[in-house]
């Protein structure tokens, strides 16, 4: 990450190449410039991360799924029983 042209700003400068990077550093408004690098290592985790989360969401959406259709199913067998009785339940 490269600090903004103006402000505290920290941009993303990933998959933007060394070219640009520099031309970014060069055009700032004061003397200071912020970077912040990244290790591989820490990339690695990062990706370990996004990819238990990505399973983790698909587990709760196929929970959820699951839930919908046992409810669904739930209500469509007290309908058949309501369809099967009296008349409102009065004659």
């Amino acid at each position: 990450m490269c600090s903004a042209t103006f402000g505290d700003q920290m941009w993303s400068c990933r998959g933007a190449g060394l070219t640009r990077v520099l031309a970014a550093i060069r055009v700032r408004a004061g003397p200071t410039v912020k970077l912040v690098f990244e290790s591989t290592a820490e990339s690695k985790t990062k990706v370990k991360r996004g990819a238990k989360a990505v399973k983790a969401a698909e587990e709760a959406r196929a929970n959820a799924q699951a839930k919908r259709d046992q409810l669904l199913d739930e209500l469509e067998q007290d309908e058949k029983k309501l369809k099967k009785g009296k008349f409102l339940g009065l004659f």
